[in-house]
């Protein structure tokens, strides 16, 4: 059976409430070794009361600041359209209220606040960065039923900041597994799963969709050993030295935040812990964990204290039910249209 409209809604709101939960619970611990996490219980418990020292508890970082620009842009014109996007996302650098954004993000974006062109302004080719993925989720959410759209539109959404192909195939299968959570009936099999994830990533980039295609492989390994893989997945070695933990690369964290979904599938706080004890690049790896278990089981799946005690769940959940209301505003006019032109024949 398919979702009723109400459940689908749930999902928009867990999808946004999951990225920004794992977000705020990975923000005091970005850049944080694994051997120093060891001694840290609960890791997703509850939030760090001050994390970094001067923030409030709660807080998330640039991830969650990217999907909902992001999503505005989308609210506002009822589609994808990147000169619409790259104003957005502009507007959070101008206002300097992104916090703390990876260098090669902060450069894009100053550029196009300076009025570069949205297709130029990104990153050049080899920078992969996981910042990428969030917006994704706007992408998964409102062209669910559409994989040409997805993978068209998370193209658009990266190359605003990372021009290299492997951002945009990465984008779009993180934008596939956000989508079925809201148009599959029956539960599918890791390697369902990873093939829907794989066709999506392919018009991009088919190396990684292979690596998509094998990661169901590794849920039969030792939890320790398939991560200590992952991290190492299309990262040059000269990037993993001197780095302890998740590298700040986009295939790894995606294929992690995959990892632990379908590790651990009906537990929230357990598959985010998973992520966030890899260390390192782990706060965005937990943020798109988040994301996908709340698309995928709704609302009721996020603990209470989590969905409380997230900063500015308000807007969050505002900006999710907006979301929605254009996807459904969108779908209304579509069928209309469809019964203009294609009319049913009289008896």
């Amino acid at each position: 059976m398919s979702l009723t409209p109400a459940e689908r809604q749930d999902r928009f709101h867990a999808a946004f409430l999951g990225l920004a939960i794992g977000d705020a619970l990975g923000f005091p611990l970005r850049g944080v070794p694994p051997a120093s996490l060891t001694r840290l219980p609960g890791l997703a418990e509850d939030f760090a009361p001050r994390p970094r020292g001067k923030f409030a508890k709660g807080q998330f970082s640039d991830d969650t600041q990217l999907m909902l620009a992001a999503a505005e842009s989308v609210i506002r014109e009822n589609k994808v359209d990147g000169r619409s996007a790259a104003a957005h996302l502009a507007w959070l650098w101008q206002e300097g209220i992104i916090l703390q954004p990876p260098k090669q993000l902060a450069e894009a974006l100053q550029k196009l606040a300076q009025g570069t062109p949205w297709m130029s302004a990104g990153a050049p080719l080899g920078v992969k960065c996981p910042s990428v993925l969030s917006r994704a989720v706007v992408v998964g959410l409102f062209e669910s039923k559409s994989r040409v759209r997805i993978r068209h539109d998370a193209g658009v959404l990266t190359v605003l900041t990372h021009k290299d192909p492997t951002c945009a195939a990465a984008a779009a299968a993180f934008a596939q597994a956000i989508a079925l959570g809201l148009t599959t009936s029956e539960p599918l099999t890791p390697a369902e799963f990873c093939e829907e994830l794989a066709l999506s990533a392919a018009a991009h980039d088919k190396e990684l969709a292979e690596e998509l295609r094998h990661l169901p492989r590794l849920l039969t390994w030792d939890p320790a050993r398939a991560l200590t893989q992952l991290r190492k997945v299309s990262v040059p070695p000269s990037q993993l030295k001197g780095v302890d933990g998740l590298p700040p690369h986009v295939v790894p964290v995606l294929l992690t935040a995959l990892y632990a979904t379908l590790k651990v599938p009906h537990d929230f706080r357990q598959a985010v812990e998973l992520v966030l004890r890899c260390g390192g690049e782990a706060d965005v790896a937990a943020a798109c964990t988040g994301a996908l278990v709340g698309a995928h089981l709704g609302t009721a799946a996020i603990p209470a204290r989590l969905r409380k005690n997230v900063l500015y769940a308000d807007t969050l959940l505002d900006t999710a039910d907006r979301l929605f209301q254009a996807r459904q505003v969108r779908e209304t006019l579509a069928t209309a249209l469809a019964q203009q032109h294609h009319p049913k024949r009289r008896r």
